[in-house]
Parts: structure tokens; sequence; C-alpha cells
């Protein structure tokens, strides 16, 4: 048994180790301003890949960002007690540009993540996931704009389909075909661009930043890539196939973007264009509804937890995609937010909840009970621990330390004599008492509820002689003759007083007829004698 015991407080240790571990709470609606702190550095640097086309750039107009955040006194986080720009020393802000294939990079941004100028999605995504996660945080963002899914943007493995199109049909290019679609029957002529060109050199400029991690972001050695964000399909909006596409398109996507960043489990967003509303019709339409389903379960369960949609339509402050919304800083940082929000959520969905340190202590007494053998102590305290809520390692494990002691037999009967004693000890107070009637009950009720304790036949013994026992019986009767009487009596005087004297000298006949030969009775017959005749 002292090997049981010891296997159990060597696991309890570990999970005692690993339960104090207590990850950022998930991130609020309102965001308090950063501490200025660099992060954790000996933790793996946790990498959201930026992608999309002009939506994804930065037009969101310094002037109207100084306006809404110093004069509105929106996004307070931005700015500190001065009125200067913030600076999160956890957060970095890589941006990497270039039209076409690999190569032709452009550096755009490598710094803390701060207001330097226009700004785009990036600084509500970066703020928000910044305040999430307690590791250090790469923002990269590798964009270009005009770009379409359909085409530029298609994803490795799509394949060539074909379309009917006033009388004619076209085949539409496969990744790496060349020209967009050519008449079937005869040859395509390529041209200087390919299906996906601009996919392959966006992934390829954000894995060059990623073999150099040391310069974009200083003393870092490890990452992870962990999420996408994508706000694209303007140019898709002017095309009525790559419309009809877009779902199937934007599936490939995702799955081509895990894939070659070897990154299985990183979770994607997205956003809608901000003009498009719900049930609209056309291309945009389409669009939309593309999008949204990919964040739908029961369109795609093996999306479940790991895509999510925000609907941006009420976050835009006006204009449209193809007019970078007016350069309205206010809709880039709220479909931003959002798409932090929105991650921040789906991280939250993987991360296990983590106990309260209080469950943790909580558990490791409840296994010194088992091994004081204090069973019942320790049973209650299990369920408790097992039936907490959320679930955490500590309520797994308290369920299968329950679970191990009700099914040994000897612990098993140990509990129950535990609890019959405890309810033994009331049977024996109600009896010191010469509370009969309530020990008898509590006796038989003993007899029910503990059919398998040890001392059932002594119990049972006990019960007889209390029974059986005249004086005993004449003592219980008397109790009863004097809670139901006083009842009564009072009950009977109270209608006295109410000159209800019909209801009164029911009650006094009661006492009469069941109690004739006590004092109670004649309490009755003096009372019933001064009550007026009818």
């Amino acid at each position: 048994m002292k090997r049981v015991y010891a296997k159990a407080a060597l696991a309890l240790a570990v999970l005692l180790a690993s339960a104090l571990v207590v990850p950022a709470a998930d991130a609020p609606k309102e965001l308090p301003r950063p501490d200025g702190k660099p992060a954790d550095m000996s933790k793996p640097v946790q990498v959201y890949i930026l992608l999309g086309q002009s939506n994804m750039l930065s037009f969101g107009d310094f002037n109207k960002l100084n306006a809404a955040v110093k004069e509105k006194k929106k996004y307070p986080y931005l700015v500190d007690d001065a009125g200067e720009w913030t600076v999160r020393k956890d957060v970095r802000f890589v941006w990497v540009g270039g039209s076409g294939g690999p190569g032709r990079t452009r550096l755009m941004n490598n710094d803390w993540m701060k207001v330097k100028g226009n700004i785009g999605v990036e600084m509500g995504i970066g703020h928000h996931v910044g305040h999430l996660i307690d590791a250090p945080v790469m923002i990269l963002k590798s964009a270009t704009g005009n770009r379409s899914l359909g085409w530029d943007l298609l994803p490795p493995g799509s394949k060539q389909y074909e379309v009917e199109e006033k009388g004619k049909t076209w085949v539409y290019a496969g990744y790496g075909d060349s020209p967009e679609r050519w008449e079937k029957g005869t040859n395509p002529r390529r041209i200087g661009w390919t299906a996906g060109c601009q996919y392959a050199g966006d992934v390829d400029r954000a894995k060059k930043v990623l073999s150099d991690l040391g310069t974009y972001y200083p003393g870092a050695t490890k990452y992870e890539v962990a999420g996408f964000f994508f706000w694209q399909g303007d140019k898709d909006r002017y095309n009525a196939v790559h419309a009809g596409r877009y779902e199937l398109n934007l599936v490939n996507f995702i799955k081509a973007l895990r894939k070659d960043f070897n990154a299985p489990n990183a979770k994607f967003v997205c956003a809608t264009l901000g003009q498009t509303k719900k049930g609209a019709g056309g291309n945009e339409g389409k669009i939309l509804e593309a999008q949204m389903a990919v964040a739908d379960p029961q369109k795609h369960p093996e999306f479940k937890g790991t895509v999510a949609t925000v609907y941006s339509n009420p976050l835009s402050m006006g204009g449209s995609s193809g007019g970078h919304y007016g350069g309205n800083a206010e809709t880039y940082m709220n479909v931003g937010e959002a798409m932090g929000r929105a991650m921040a959520k789906l991280l939250a969905a993987k991360r296990k909840p983590q106990a309260d340190p209080k469950d943790v202590a909580a558990l490791a007494a409840a296994e010194k009970m088992i091994a004081e053998a204090q069973y019942l102590q320790a049973v209650t305290e299990l369920r408790r621990l097992a039936s907490a809520k959320p679930e955490t390692d500590i309520t797994k494990k308290a369920a299968e330390r329950l679970k191990a002691l009700l099914d040994d037999p000897v612990t098993a009967q140990a509990m129950i004599d535990a609890e019959a004693d405890a309810f033994e000890a009331r049977c024996v107070a109600a009896a010191e008492k010469k509370d009969y009637a309530l020990a008898i009950k509590l006796y038989e009720q003993y007899v029910k509820q503990f059919p398998k304790a040890s001392r059932l036949e002594t119990i049972k013994e006990r019960l007889e002689s209390l029974k059986s026992d005249k004086s005993v019986q004449a003592d219980v009767k008397n109790a009863q003759a004097e809670k139901d009487c006083k009842t009564w009596l009072s009950l009977a005087d109270n209608y006295a007083k109410a000159s209800m004297n019909e209801k009164a000298r029911e009650y006094l006949t009661k006492i009469i007829e069941k109690y004739g030969d006590t004092e109670w009775a004649a309490k009755a017959r003096d009372r019933l004698a001064k009550i007026p005749a009818r």
C-alpha cells in the first residue's frame, strides 16, 4: 500500500509543478497600455504571418489615427500619459514586400510594435496577441497590393478547371500555369506571370525572414509559426469565375500555408471586405459567403476550432476595399482589433485551463488523508475537485484517484464504515438526550442508507431494543402527544381570539379524543368550557 502512495505522491509532485504555470489571460476588449518590458526570450518567438492584398497594407492615415487617439480618445493603449506613442518591446513588427515570385524583396519595417506613420491591421492584431501571449511575438507581414486568390495567390496543388462562357470552353490555370486562361483545344502561350507566383513569393519572403531570425528579432534563436491573418478579396470581386471558386481556393490556401510553414496546428483568421453586408448578391456576396463558410464547422469540420472569420462591415467607418476605406485609420484599427480578438479566442480554446493553486493544495491534502486512512474526508474533497469547472489536470487527477478509491474493496468498505460511524454518532446522541422518537427515526434511516456497513447487525439490534422497550415507547408516545397538543392548543387559542369558536372547538375536541387520559386533555376541557355555547 505504501508503494501505491509513493507512486501517487510522485505523480502529484509532477502535476503540481506543471499546474502552477499559468498562461496569460484571453485578450480583453479594452487593452491596457504595454508595460514596455521585453518578452521572456527563453521561449520560442510566436510568429503570426499576415497575407493578402492592399487591405493588408498600411493605408490607415497617420493624421486620422492621431485625431482618433488624441482627440476622440480611442485606442488609449497606443499612447502614454504624456501623449507619446507607446512601444511594445515584446512584439516585433516586420514587413516585407515584393511583386511576384521569390526575390525582389523590399524591407518595409523591422522594429518594435509602435506607431510611426500610416498603419494597417497589424497594429490592433499585434497589441491583442502581444497582450495574450507571454512569449516573444513577431507580426510578420508579407503582402503586396492588387492580388487575387484565384490567380496571383492561387495555392499550390490547385488544378486546372474548365468553364463554359458564351459558347466557348475555357481552361483556367492551375498552380504554376500560364496564362490565366486559354481556350480549350489551343496551346497556351505563357506570359511573364504564373498562377500562384505571388503566393510563392510571399511565402518565400516570409521564410527568408525566419531563416535569419536574430536580425529581425534581436536575441531570438527559436520560433514557431502560430497563426495566419488574411484580409483579401477585392481583386476577386471583379472576376465572376474567381469569386465562384473563392471558398475552394481559400480552403486550399489555409492547408497550403500550414504545410509550407510546417505548422499543422497554426490558427487562421480572415476578415471580410468592409463594404460587403451579409446577404449581398453578386461576386462580393459569394466572396463573403465563402469567407464565412471556412469558419463554419458544419461546412468544414476539419477547421473546427482553428479557423475564424471576422465580419468587418460593422467595423468599417465607410468607403470600400477598392478605395482603401478612404484611409480611415479607425477602420484598420477596428478590423485589426477584431482579428486579434478572434485569434485570442482560437488560442484560448486550444490551451487547457489551468488549475487554481487552491485546488492544487486541496488535492495534496486529499492525498495525505488517503495515506492516513481518512477515506471519508478524502472522498468528500476528491468529489468536489472532480466536479469542478472548467476541467483541468487537477480535476482529472482527482477523478482518477476517486475512482481508484471507490474501486478498491478495502478502501470502499472503510469509507462506508466511516460515513456510517459518523451517522451512528447522531443516533447515539439522540438516544442519550432521551429523544427516542428521533433516535428510532435515525436508526431506521441508518439501516436503509448503509446496508453494507460492518456494524449493521448491531444497529438493527439497538433499533429493535428501542422499539420493544415499553418505557421508551411510553416516552415516544408522550413526546408525540406533547408535540401534537401544543400545536393544537395554540391553534385553538388563536381561533378563539378571532371569535372562530367552531374551529377552536374542533382542535380542542381532537386533543380530548386522542389524548383523553393526559394533562393535555384536561387543559383542552378547561378551554372548551370557556367557549360560549353555540
